[in-house]
């Protein structure tokens, strides 16, 4: 669960700030990446709309997954017997 909410977490993250650069090499091959293009090729900066809705709602999923893993994270400590150290 933990790797599932770390996922999103980097996925929405990414998505709501990522820069995306259209670029065209020599042979004309059309090239995506997050870093602009060399000075050799032509590119240009994507503009990539977000939508607030579906922004919004991973939001609350990834709230809700995290407090989904604090419970269970929590309900484990509960359960685990607490060790005294011997003196």
């Amino acid at each position: 669960m933990k790797k599932i909410s770390i996922f999103l977490l980097i996925f929405f993250s990414a998505a709501a700030q990522a820069e995306v650069f259209k670029c065209t090499d020599k042979q004309g091959k059309t090239n995506y990446q997050s870093k602009p293009c060399q000075d050799s090729a032509p590119g240009k900066l994507m503009d990539i709309k977000v939508d607030p809705e579906k922004e919004a709602q991973g939001k609350a999923k990834m709230q809700m997954l995290q407090d989904e893993y604090d419970a269970n994270k929590s309900k484990q400590q509960q359960a685990a017997p607490i060790m005294e150290p011997i003196q």
